[in-house]
Parts: structure tokens; C-alpha cells; sequence
């Protein structure tokens, strides 16, 4: 049997009982976003993941000395993985807009375009690129004009590069690993939790020295999207990037994995994650297990300035 073939399994399963998307509920903006979710994406995602994999791990590590539109480095192993991940969904004749890191926008196929596609096709390049741990494949779906913000994805993936098996996730329809349903710890105070923190570029606060001196534990991964998505695991309890440097493609995905794991995602201020007009906004973000731990961040980090 495939790798993919448990999780499409499991996600048909859910859709019986699950066939609309349902509002991010769980999340604090409280917005209202029904539709039939397109189930087809599921399995689209993780032949995307699946081809991209296959590309990097045969393409050079070393840099092109380009820059994309954010002004990062890029890889030629990004290129690879971006025309990797275009030419599957040429291939699979979907016709949709991609808004990628590596390569800004591109129509795919003639008919109408329903969807867009926004497409890290490496988070944590630096990682891939000296041999570390933690870098993925990011992939949210959401209806063409919506605007980019968690609440609207439809569909999320976040595939490992090391791994063969993503994390994916239908709106309203719960996230996966496998047949595995992701389900965020419970934990509600930051004593005992353990806690993602970015610091790349960034001299901590006193707000953010004291939240780290509190938890229970701290890390430091690199990578926002493989961060973010160890909260929807249960892995660890949150993650906080106050830099004010990240961007839609490293975030909208795996914020839907929070969000369907039962986990909570908000501004810095604990108010909704502001709209990115493009994928050069950066914002600064909380994603937690749960409401409460999400509060008492907040809380510390106001205490002492972000």
C-alpha cells in the first residue's frame, strides 16, 4: 500500500461526517468562512510533497548569489524545488494561481482559477543547506480571492524534507500525520510549557527574556513552519516569533494544522493574526495549545515590551 494511502483514507473518513468547512472557532478571530472544501487537495498535496522531496534531495546545496523578493538567499536546491512543485501541478492540469517565495506569481492551467496555491517550497533553507534538522515543503489553499489569513485556508500541508510523511489538513475536517490524528497538548500555563522561540535577527526583549526564563523548557528551531507544526503535534506547547519578520508562505499552513489540532493562533496583542496583503507583510505571531497559555503569553510579553 502507497505511504499517502492511510491519510486519504483517514481525511475521506472525516469528510462524511465533516463535508463543510467549518469557522476557525478555535482561533480568536471568530470569522465566519463556509464552503465545501475541495477533499481532491489532500491527495494533490501530498504528490507535491512527495516530488519535492525527490527533487531537493538530488539538487546542490551551494547558493545562486540571487535574492528573492524578500530579500533571503536563494539556494539553488529552492529553485529545484520550486519548478518541481510547478511542474506537478502543470502535469495535474489544475487550474489555479501559486504565489511562491522562490518565484512570486504564476498562472497554472487555462480554465477558471479557483483556488490559489501559496507555496514555500523550502522553509528553513539555512537548515537544508548546512546538513541541520527542520526544514519543509509549506503548501496553503484558498479560495482565489480570499485574503491571506489563516481562517481562510482550506487545505494545509507541511511536509519534511527528512520525512516521508507530511503533515496535512482540511478545513474543518481535523489534521493528520498518517493515519494519526494531530490533537494540540492541553496545557494551559507556560510553567509547564514547553515553548518554541525565534530569535534568528533578533536581540530578546526584557517581555520575551522573561517568558523564557518561566517556561518549563525553550527551543529554538530555524524553521517557522515545522515550528508552528509541533504544536498541532502535541510536541510542544507554543510557538512565539515577536521579530516581526515572518511572512504568509512560512505561516498559513501550519497555522491551519494548529487551528484543526485544536489549538490556538493569535497577533502578539492575543487579537487575530492580521491579513497579509503579500507575501512580503511580516508579522510577528503566537500559535498555543491552548486559549489560556496563548493569554498569559501575551500577558508576560506586555509586561516587559515584545
Amino acid at each position: 500500500m502507497p505511504r499517502e494511502q492511510p491519510v486519504r483514507e483517514a481525511l475521506k473518513s472525516s469528510l462524511v461526517n465533516s463535508v463543510y468547512g467549518q469557522a476557525a472557532s478555535n482561533g480568536p478571530s471568530g470569522g465566519t468562512t463556509v464552503g465545501i472544501v475541495d477533499s481532491s487537495w489532500a491527495e494533490r498535496l501530498l504528490m507535491l510533497h512527495r516530488q519535492v522531496r525527490s527533487a531537493v534531495a538530488k539538487a546542490d546545496r551551494a547558493g545562486t548569489g540571487s535574492k528573492n523578493a524578500k530579500g533571503d538567499d536563494i539556494k539553488r536546491f529552492d529553485l529545484v524545488a520550486n519548478d518541481a512543485a510547478l511542474a506537478l501541478l502543470e502535469e495535474l492540469q489544475v487550474s489555479l494561481v501559486v504565489d511562491s517565495e522562490e518565484c512570486g506569481r504564476q498562472q497554472i492551467g487555462h480554465g477558471t482559477q479557483r483556488h490559489r496555491l501559496i507555496l514555500d517550497p523550502v522553509d528553513g533553507s539555512d537548515n537544508w543547506a548546512r546538513g541541520l534538522p527542520l526544514s519543509a515543503l509549506s503548501c496553503a489553499v484558498l479560495p482565489i480571492d480570499a485574503p491571506l489569513h489563516p481562517d481562510w485556508v482550506e487545505a494545509a500541508l507541511v511536509g519534511p524534507l527528512d520525512e516521508e510523511t507530511p503533515l496535512i489538513a482540511l478545513k474543518g475536517s481535523g489534521a493528520w500525520r498518517g493515519s494519526g490524528r494531530l490533537v494540540a497538548s492541553k496545557v494551559r500555563n507556560i510553567s509547564e510549557a514547553m515553548i518554541s522561540v525565534e530569535l534568528n535577527h533578533h536581540s530578546p526583549s526584557p517581555g520575551l527574556s522573561r517568558l523564557t526564563a518561566t517556561a518549563r523548557g525553550v527551543r529554538c528551531y530555524g524553521c517557522a513552519s515545522r515550528a508552528i507544526s509541533l504544536v498541532a503535534a502535541g510536541a510542544i506547547d507554543a510557538h512565539v516569533d515577536v521579530r516581526g519578520r515572518l511572512t504568509a508562505e512560512s505561516y498559513l499552513a501550519a497555522t491551519r494544522l494548529v487551528i484543526e489540532s485544536g489549538g490556538w493562533v493569535a497577533g502578539l496583542d492575543g487579537t487575530p493574526v492580521a491579513e497579509a496583503k503579500d507575501l512580503t507583510d511580516r508579522f510577528g505571531l503566537i500559535a498555543a495549545s491552548t486559549r489560556e497559555l496563548c493569554d498569559e503569553i501575551v500577558q508576560v510579553l506586555g509586561d516587559g515590551g515584545h
